[in-house]
């Protein structure tokens, strides 16, 4: 079977070095498949404009999906009789090169370009020393489509002392936690786009920690979406059963008993089948 060519468009030039390495042997070893940009990232539990960005020079892809990336694609080079560029410790290895922030010119590509930084060295009496200034860490979050960046963040609901009645669920997520996901995937289920609604969700729900997958709940719940809510809990009691208890944890905490108890009921379920 011939091999079909992509047209690929050019780096920015404020891409590093390291990481325009990384994006080029990543192309490289997208090409050894026919499959479209959606077919892949289907696979590889990413929504296709996420799988695009990365491609394009946008943010790092993290490594469980680089290896899950090269998994499928080297399988299907191997049945298609086609050789793999590279191999999946080197490509490792330059997404680690390309996480590294060498000096103030070069981007931030990821949270964890700052742990990778090298140390700075002692200062001299001729020159002062440099100012350092706390950095909040970013929240770890689906990897979605920045396309809707312009949308204000959720107000934060204002605390008014009242006791609970028994029942209530008190959300007690912070209000720096309004992701723009949450704006993204309402928006894909009132135009119908199921299929990118469904990996959004499935993500969410399969790779985000405890704390995390309970903050996204309560987001859907916050923004109308409770079937999406509990979608994601559905998805999440098919995980290991550590991480199911961690997540019931979580969402006990911020007394969200009633997810908490799908969770679950759902996991029980799961169980049984």
């Amino acid at each position: 079977m011939p091999k079909r060519t992509h047209k690929w468009k050019k780096l920015p030039s404020s891409v590093s070095l390291a990481h325009r390495a990384f994006v080029l042997k990543l192309r490289e070893l997208r090409e050894v498949s026919d499959r479209t940009q959606a077919q892949i990232s289907q696979d590889v539990y990413l929504a296709p404009t996420s799988l695009s960005n990365h491609l394009n020079g946008g943010r790092i892809p993290e490594a469980e999906h680089v290896e899950k990336l090269y998994k499928i694609l080297s399988e299907e080079a191997a049945m298609n009789l086609r050789a793999v560029p590279c191999s999946l410790p080197l490509l490792l290895e330059l997404r680690a090169e390309a996480l590294v922030k060498h000096c103030d010119c070069c981007p931030a590509s990821s949270p964890e370009a700052a742990a990778a930084a090298p140390e700075p060295g002692p200062t001299t009496a001729a020159s002062p020393a440099p100012t350092h200034v706390r950095r909040r860490p970013r929240r770890p979050r689906v990897r979605l489509s920045a396309r809707h960046r312009g949308f204000p963040r959720t107000p934060a609901r204002a605390e008014v002392p009242v006791p609970l009645r028994e029942g209530d669920r008190h959300l007690t997520t912070p209000a720096d936690a309004a992701w723009p996901e949450i704006r993204t995937l309402a928006e894909s289920l009132s135009a119908g786009r199921s299929r990118d609604a469904d990996i959004m969700m499935w993500s969410a729900a399969t790779t985000l920690s405890a704390r995390d997958v309970q903050i996204f709940v309560a987001q859907c719940r916050a923004a109308g979406l409770g079937k999406a809510a509990d979608q994601v809990i559905t998805n999440a009691a098919r995980r290991d059963a550590q991480a199911v208890l961690n997540i019931a944890s979580a969402l006990h905490t911020s007394e969200q008993y009633a997810d908490a108890g799908l969770l679950l009921a759902a996991a029980a379920q799961e169980e049984q089948s």
